[in-house]
């Protein structure tokens, strides 16, 4: 199917979903996120979405590829995570703890756990390799450093006064 037809084809889905679910549409990316205080509801109201997508699809001659197609129960840290199972045509869709979106990584429990590497050679040790030929054997380089350990230590969330 060619890119226009597909797009033409896909972009109909928030008209169908939107009640339930707040579909997300990026090039052939398709989130849908679901939200409900009461994992009863939200059971039935992610099945009851998923029942409406198997019926578009069989309406449009489109099929869901089980190969790209995961489920991720974002919660916060102070919350359970309960075991939802969401099926489509009968088959169970994998629950994922973490979910790639382009250049973000969304974690289950709400965390930025994923991108702790990422922010710290992005805006810092880049910065900091990129200069190291000026400071690297600066008297002040012990400050540096001690700066460099600070970075790291707010980062991954960790407070030196604790201990």
């Amino acid at each position: 199917m060619g890119s226009l037809l597909f797009l033409v084809f896909i972009n109909d889905i928030p008209k169908f979903v939107n009640d339930k679910s707040v579909p997300i549409l990026f090039a052939d990316d398709t989130t849908i996120l679901l939200s409900h205080s009461n994992p009863n509801d939200f059971n039935n109201n992610i099945n009851t979405v998923f029942k409406i997508l198997s019926d578009y699809f069989k309406q449009n001659l489109l099929s869901l590829n089980f190969t790209k197609t995961q489920f991720t129960d974002f919660t916060t840290k102070n919350n359970n995570q309960i075991e939802i199972n969401v099926n489509y045509n009968n088959k169970f869709i994998p629950t994922v703890t973490h979910k790639k979106f382009p250049s973000l990584t969304g974690h289950c429990s709400l965390t930025w756990i994923n991108h702790l590497s990422i922010i710290y050679h992005s805006l810092f040790h880049s910065i900091m390799s990129y200069g190291i030929i000026f400071w690297g054997n600066s008297s002040h380089s012990s400050v540096i450093f001690k700066i460099q350990k600070r970075v790291i230590e707010i980062i991954v969330g960790y407070d030196h006064r604790e201990f």
